[in-house]
């Protein structure tokens, strides 16, 4: 048993004590008194957590992964029913005759309720080519919000291709 009160002592006084009240009150006193170790300190904490902001920030998906991760949800995932195209645009809203339109306008009907969608295919340009406003489409959905569709993705297409 004194081994162990020897042993309990020697801890205390090699790792406890230079941390224990001394210790704190010397802190207290350096960050107090010494202006340049306090502004060290704030910087130091301000830098940690921009360090930690722009990892977060950086780390959030773009706005066009977002697009790409729901078209591939839906291509995957998705049912399918059939629709019709109703307009070809461009990005500002301007009819478009190009043989590869920006925007894709379609209807669809499910359950009685009748969804009008515009579909941005810009970034889809050889999976919209030859498309015809008169024909019929399929295109997939997503059953949880009917809304939610795609005409066309990176492996999937509604979109009935003309045989040359």
């Amino acid at each position: 048993m004194d081994q162990f009160r020897k042993l309990a002592h020697l801890f205390n006084a090699r790792f406890w004590k230079p941390f224990g009240a001394p210790a704190c009150r010397a802190s207290v006193y350096t960050v107090l008194h010494h202006p340049r170790i306090t502004a060290g300190i704030v910087i130091g904490i301000i830098l940690l957590i921009a360090g930690i902001w722009w990892y977060v920030v950086s780390r959030r998906p773009s706005a066009e992964e977002l697009e790409r991760r729901r078209r591939e949800y839906l291509a995957l995932h998705g049912r399918i029913t059939d629709g019709f195209i109703l307009d070809a645009r461009t990005l500002a809203g301007e009819d478009s005759l190009d043989p590869t339109p920006e925007v894709l306008v379609y209807s669809y009907r499910l359950a009685g309720v009748t969804y009008n969608c515009a579909q941005d295919v810009s970034m889809l340009p050889e999976q919209v080519r030859g498309y015809r406003l008169d024909q019929p489409i399929s295109l997939r959905y997503d059953p949880r919000h009917p809304g939610n569709s795609i005409l066309v993705s990176e492996t999937w297409s509604g979109l009935w291709q003309r045989h040359h």
